[in-house]
């Protein structure tokens, strides 16, 4: 198995992904046509199940035999049975090996580790991307087929975007490349083009509950509601907030945000400090989500007077007196400042406590008016 300092979570130990049998049932459709494609974009949400998804297909092909529509490499004819799901046995030996990352035929990209200072890289490199050229230009390890996962393709930069253009330009034989995509539109008009594309939707509410209780079986129900419509059909952000004891972050949001336009300034700058600590890296990611979330649907409840759901017993009479003080293009300008001041002290390493203080003023302004 993995390194136990390998997040337990990790995709590739999944066995179990609930809720897109579309998307399994349109990537068998290929494989046992015969006409698979080389390269595949796998989009949605994040937490959706995009790199299981990944993972499970690697599972799949590397448990198979690269002869495909009855026919073998020598043009024998085969009685070969067709598979009728991306299914694998757990327990078999390709399977193991995949989980342990100790298979010839499975190669991942991902961002890796500066080696001047140890810290990860926030995008993938070219040399990332150079590694998978020539795993793909090697012959096979497994003689079977060969998998190149790339996670998350919407994180190369544009030198690594470019080099992997060239393995999409010129495939090689029985390799298959899976790249996961938070924002396909991140991409390289000319990657895109190449790619067949599998979209995984945001998951049922009841398929996130389902999920959350396999995991925590003893969970209180309302806490399980609450945390299944804040993760909006993610069952991966559904854990993380589950493991991150989320709930109370968001109640505290939600109690300044009820101050406004007179905001409790004590508060705002206390939680502030918190999440601009440097050991609140987690927590402070996911106030922003929160945040960017909830300005979403404010600006929806201030276009429509609806909203997906409420969490708090004073959010939509919150939502409603912020709706009729300040015109939604108003609300629309403040959630655009926010992704453009969160891009900024991302790239230029500001000051999270002065971001988050700002922010919480910025809305206090929209809604003085």
């Amino acid at each position: 198995m993995l390194e136990e300092s390998l997040d337990r979570l990790h995709p590739v130990l999944n066995d179990s992904l609930l809720g897109h049998e579309n998307a399994e049932h349109e990537f068998l459709s290929a494989y046992t046509s015969g006409r698979m494609h080389h390269a595949w974009i796998i989009t949605g949400p994040k937490g959706v199940g995009k790199a299981t998804l990944a993972y499970k297909i690697a599972k799949f092909l590397l448990s198979q035999s690269i002869e495909q529509g009855g026919v073998s490499l020598f043009g024998d004819d085969l009685e070969t049975a067709i598979p009728e799901t991306l299914d694998t046995k757990a327990e078999s030996e390709a399977v193991q090996r995949i989980k342990s990352m100790a298979h010839g035929g499975l190669m991942t990209v991902a961002r890796s580790e500066d080696p001047k200072t140890k810290v990860q890289r926030k995008l993938i490199v070219i040399d990332d991307v150079r590694k998978a050229h020539k795993f793909f230009n090697r012959t096979s390890a497994e003689g079977g087929w060969r998998v190149i996962i790339v996670d998350a393709a919407d994180e190369m930069n544009r030198n690594s975007a470019n080099a992997l253009l060239k393995i999409l330009e010129e495939p090689p034989k029985h390799a298959i490349l899976l790249l996961v995509a938070h924002a396909p539109g991140k991409l390289l008009p000319t990657i895109r083009s190449r790619c067949r594309q599998l979209k995984l939707p945001p998951m049922q509410i009841d398929t996130v509950k389902a999920v959350l209780s396999m995991k925590y079986p003893d969970m209180d129900g309302v806490q399980l509601e609450k945390i299944a419509l804040l993760a909006e059909g993610s069952p991966g952000k559904a854990i993380r907030l589950a493991e991150e004891n989320g709930l109370p972050l968001y109640d505290r949001m939600i109690d300044i945000l009820l101050t406004a336009p007179r905001l409790n300034t004590p508060m705002v700058h206390n939680l502030a400090a918190e999440l601009g600590a440097i050991k609140a890296d987690a927590s402070y990611h996911l106030f922003m989500e929160y945040l960017s979330g909830w300005l979403e649907r404010l600006v929806r409840f201030s276009a429509s007077g609806d909203t997906p759901y409420v969490l708090h017993k004073q959010e939509e009479a919150l939502f409603k007196r912020l709706a009729d003080t300040c015109r939604v293009d108003r609300w629309i300008e403040v959630w655009e400042k926010m992704h453009t001041l969160e891009l900024r002290a991302e790239t230029l390493n500001m000051d999270r406590k002065q971001l988050l203080v700002s922010l919480f003023f910025s809305i206090a302004a929209a809604a003085q008016n």
